[in-house]
């Protein structure tokens, strides 16, 4: 089983949400420690201005200090403020204060210690706090910048769809383009990087129109040289009569009408010989019906009532079309042959229409790919696919509960 494609859209979108992602981290992990050290140092100011207004009150007032513990038990409060008297009792804290003022931590608290003329005020803060608080500010750092990271994916796959839009527009030229459409793709407008691209194709697409070019030249000069020595050996054959050539004869008419199909097909993919009309598709079509009458072919013919109905068509072009549909029905038929001519109601343009039953359920149109049985080279459909490129026409071809069904819309 053949691993998924990958989408450059989605590979461009993952390397620069990565390199983005990183940045990101890096710039939230540099926030972090400026936070915690910004706090740290908020804390301690916080620290400082308690003890030194604690120290400013007791030395200001006209009470005398009294030994105390502000706040809960220790333990319980995440803030503790002890006042210590010379001689008196020190209230219980969890830690054990220095001689020296100044901060220290203990037992989970970080302490400032202060002395004043009569007192000592100790101010503590329970450091699981402090790193709860500052956890707090980053959390909240992050939930302020989800929004911006998810705005910034949007923007990204936005700005890529934006941005590859040219080669989505240079992908959908190139898959409208027709079989048979080898001209260059231009290359005047397109973005930079697509140059290459389109240059690379152009270069492609040039090297398949030689090839196809050099096989048309060989099938015809090929086709060609055949005409003259199967003309010379027919003649010889008249001339000289007799079983052997009656029996000969039927085979190069067969020969010559194979010769007759390459150097139609030849002449139609090149597009050779392909004039603007006018001809009249009434009257082709019915000398056409004529003649296969003439060999023992059972068509019918419908007009449409019509009498002449003229085609900007070149009159020879319009003949092997209409030839190759009639030759092709009779050949895989199976019973008579209905050659139609319509006017669309809608103003959409005539029609030739050939219909016949027939034993086949598929049309069989690749170059010399032949149905089971015939005798042809099995170029029919592909000089008719040809003839009405050229002419601006379209082939509608369909079988359907036992009948094949031919309709060409000029």
């Amino acid at each position: 089983m053949s691993p998924a494609p990958r989408s450059i859209r989605n590979r461009l979108l993952r390397a620069v949400l990565g390199v983005v992602a990183l940045g990101w981290l890096g710039t939230v992990a540099l926030t972090a420690l400026f936070i915690d050290r910004e706090m740290s140092e908020g804390f301690d100011e916080e620290l400082e201005l308690v003890a030194e207004t604690t120290i400013l009150a007791l030395e200001t007032g006209s009470n005398p200090a009294v030994p105390r513990l502000v706040g809960v038990s220790p333990g319980q409060d995440q803030r503790l403020l002890r006042i210590i008297r010379p001689g008196a009792p020190e209230p219980l804290v969890p830690w054990v204060s220095p001689a020296v003022d100044g901060y220290f931590e203990q037992a989970g608290w970080r302490v400032l210690r202060r002395s004043g003329d009569h007192e000592v005020v100790e101010v503590a803060h329970n450091q699981a706090w402090r790193r709860s608080e500052m956890a707090e500010a980053a959390v909240s750092l992050l939930i302020l910048v989800g929004p911006v990271v998810a705005l910034l994916i949007w923007g990204l796959r936005r700005a890529l769809r934006r941005a590859l839009a040219p080669l989505d527009d240079l992908a959908e030229m190139i898959a409208g383009r027709g079989p048979d459409d080898l001209s260059p793709l231009p290359e005047a407008g397109l973005a930079r990087e697509l140059r290459p691209l389109a240059h690379g194709l152009n270069g492609y697409l040039a090297r398949i129109d030689d090839l196809r070019a050099i096989e048309r030249r060989f099938v015809a000069n090929a086709a060609h040289e055949l005409r003259t020595p199967i003309a010379a050996i027919r003649g010889r054959l008249d001339l000289l009569g007799g079983p052997g050539a009656a029996a000969a004869l039927p085979m190069l008419d067969d020969l010559t009408r194979r010769v007759e199909r390459l150097l139609q097909l030849s002449r139609s993919e090149a597009g050779l010989g392909l004039g603007r009309g006018p001809s009249d598709l009434v009257q082709v079509a019915r000398l056409l019906v004529e003649e296969a009458r003439r060999q023992g072919a059972e068509v019918r013919f419908d007009d449409g009532d019509v009498e002449s109905l003229s085609l900007p068509v070149d009159a020879d072009a319009l003949a092997i079309l209409v030839r190759n549909l009639l030759e092709n029905a009779l050949e895989h038929g199976t019973g008579p042959v209905r050659v139609v001519i319509s006017l669309a109601s809608d103003g959409g343009g005539p029609a030739l229409m050939i219909e016949n039953p027939t034993a086949q359920t598929a049309f069989v149109e690749a170059p010399f790919a032949k149905g089971p049985g015939s005798r042809g080279l099995g170029l029919g459909l592909s000089i008719v696919a040809a003839l009405a490129a050229a002419m601006g026409a379209s082939v509608e071809k369909t079988i359907r509960a036992g009948r094949a069904r031919v309709v060409v819309r000029f």
